[in-house]
């Protein structure tokens, strides 16, 4: 009586781990506004995992060595809009917007950085230039400070009493202007 056992291979740690952490990191649902989103951004934050990186042969600064080597990176995230770790009302003021990197036939933010000589210098530039241009782009409206409330509502109060003055003149002087039929 021989059975057949068959060994059933585990997944990887790292393949169970990833989807957690960047939902638990990345997820709008963590109680994270929008406006702290913008203000927490960072290279450091960014789901790199979910980025698609490109290397290709650089017009840029490199000497002999230029057509020899793929340092310019070509950063590319796809279905933008629909990216789970981006606030939507990020999403959509950058779509509104027109981020200068956002690729609308294709639904998806191209970055390009030849300005160095070296892949992971490039891959780095080019995150840096989306969190910079994301936090360039994007702006929340603050809340009013009492002390604003309070010069537009004496700034409200001024113009009622200057409109009803001159209405209250404009009236008289018509008045004065009738023939008094008795």
């Amino acid at each position: 009586m021989s059975a057949l056992v068959t060994r059933i291979k585990p997944p990887r740690l790292s393949s169970l781990l990833l989807p957690i952490y960047c939902k638990s990191h990345f997820s709008t649902s963590s109680g994270e506004s929008p406006e702290q989103w913008l203000q927490n951004l960072n290279v450091k934050t960014l789901p790199v995992k979910t980025f698609s990186f490109q290397f290709d042969r650089s017009s840029g600064p490199g000497g002999q060595k230029v057509n020899k080597c793929n340092s310019k990176c070509t950063m590319t995230i796809f279905s933008f809009s629909t990216c789970s770790w981006v606030p939507q009302e990020i999403s959509d003021q950058l779509r509104a917007k027109k981020f200068r990197f956002w690729a609308k036939s294709k639904d998806s933010i191209v970055i390009q950085s030849d300005g160095s000589r070296s892949r992971e210098t490039n891959k780095q530039l080019c995150l840096e230039k989306f969190v910079n241009e994301v936090k360039a782009t994007c702006w929340f409206e603050k809340p009013p400070t009492n002390e604003s409330v309070r010069r537009w509502d004496t700034i409200r109060s001024k113009a009622r009493e200057t409109r009803l003055r001159d209405k209250k003149f404009q009236t008289d002087k018509k008045r004065l202007r009738r023939k008094d039929e008795f």
